[in-house]
């Protein structure tokens, strides 16, 4: 069974004590050759400790590096650069607008009912004229046409058909006429009875004339609007000229129980000349003169209660209309004095033998 050894106990060996020989030798191979593996492995094999943790580089790999961003360089300071002209510079001189040519006129009154009937022409002609005047807007505040303003609609103003403002713009068209539109301003009961800028009397009452018309006032904004509104009408009509009457404050009748006030100031020449310089620049935006129908008293001065003066006429009016010289002034020199040249052309006198004239 075996052999006894010095302390007289057998040893014994077992059936299989030489295969647990060959498990151990096999267990001591695998460590061998993990331990080359791993030594191989750490020495072939690169390893990275991150923040991000680790990270292994095959040498079999052939691994790319990631794009490095290119520093932006710094900016280049600005520099800027003045090109100096030596030769100095030199405004150029402006062209000055070149004054109206005024050539006297020898103007026919005319009726609607002669432009609507095609007569209007023919009758200027037989009184050896070259213009004609026809009024477009009377003193009851009537239109000889019918207007687009919402307030000639109000005061119930429009003429019941357009065939006037048809028959003017034919004759613009087809003649070689010069075509006058008289309008009355502030002479218009329509207003006055609908408190467009009413003139009263002190008393509180609407004032009129000595022939019952009540008027309206120049400082009236709704008045002077309507009125503008109006010129620019007749001047797309086909109008050369637009001939103001009654373009100021009344200066006949009881005017000395007319109310002072907001409506008919102390001055009334400021109010009067700021009609006229507006009406003025609108109507020469459109290529059309601006005339004033004036007194002899108020041309001369006599009277300061229609605000209407020589030195606004001949700033503002490209001619002035006078009735027959029957006290002797010589209105031409008064308005020549007043800073108006070519008196000859721009003053229209009633029956003259010469110069601008009209019938």
């Amino acid at each position: 069974m075996g052999r006894k050894n010095q302390y007289g106990y057998q040893e014994y060996r077992g059936r299989g004590g030489g295969r647990g020989r060959m498990v151990l030798l096999f267990i001591i191979a695998l460590l061998a050759v993990l331990l080359a593996a791993g030594t191989a492995f750490y020495l072939l094999v690169d390893i990275e400790y991150t923040p991000n943790g680790m990270v292994i580089h095959w040498p079999w790999v052939q691994e790319s590096e990631a794009p490095q961003p290119t520093p932006t360089p710094p900016p280049l300071p600005s520099v800027s650069v003045e090109v100096v002209d030596p030769s100095p510079s030199v405004e150029p001189t402006p062209t000055p607008t070149p004054e109206p040519v005024y050539e006297p006129i020898a103007a026919v009154t005319v009726t609607t009912a002669q432009l609507r009937d095609g007569s209007a022409a023919q009758a200027v002609a037989a009184a050896g004229g070259n213009a004609l005047v026809v009024e477009m807007k009377g003193i009851k505040g009537r239109l000889a046409w019918q207007s687009e303003t919402a307030l000639a609609a109000a005061l119930w103003a429009n003429a019941a058909d357009n065939l006037t403002a048809q028959a003017v713009g034919e004759l613009a068209e087809n003649s070689d006429l010069y075509l006058v539109a008289r309008i009355q301003c502030f002479r218009d009961p329509l207003m006055a009875s609908g408190w467009v800028g009413s003139l009263m009397t002190r008393g509180g009452n609407l004032w009129h004339d000595a022939q019952g018309v009540g008027w309206s006032s120049p400082a009236s904004r709704e008045a002077v609007d309507y009125l503008s509104a109006l010129c620019l009408e007749l001047a797309e009509m086909g109008f050369d000229e637009i001939l103001l009457d009654s373009a100021g404050y009344p200066d006949f009748g009881e005017v000395n129980v007319l109310a002072v006030g907001e409506n008919r100031p102390e001055d009334r020449t400021v109010p009067v000349s700021a009609f006229w310089a507006r009406l003025s620049g609108e109507l020469e935006e459109k290529g059309v003169a601006l005339s004033i129908q004036t007194t002899e008293d108020a041309l001369r001065g006599d009277n300061a209660f229609s605000g209407a003066t020589a030195a606004g006429m001949a700033q503002y009016a490209a001619r002035v209309w006078l009735p027959a010289p029957v006290k002797g002034s010589d209105y031409a020199s008064i308005l020549a004095n007043a800073g108006m040249d070519n008196t000859a052309a721009r003053v229209v006198v009633k029956d003259a033998a010469s110069g601008s004239w009209y019938k």
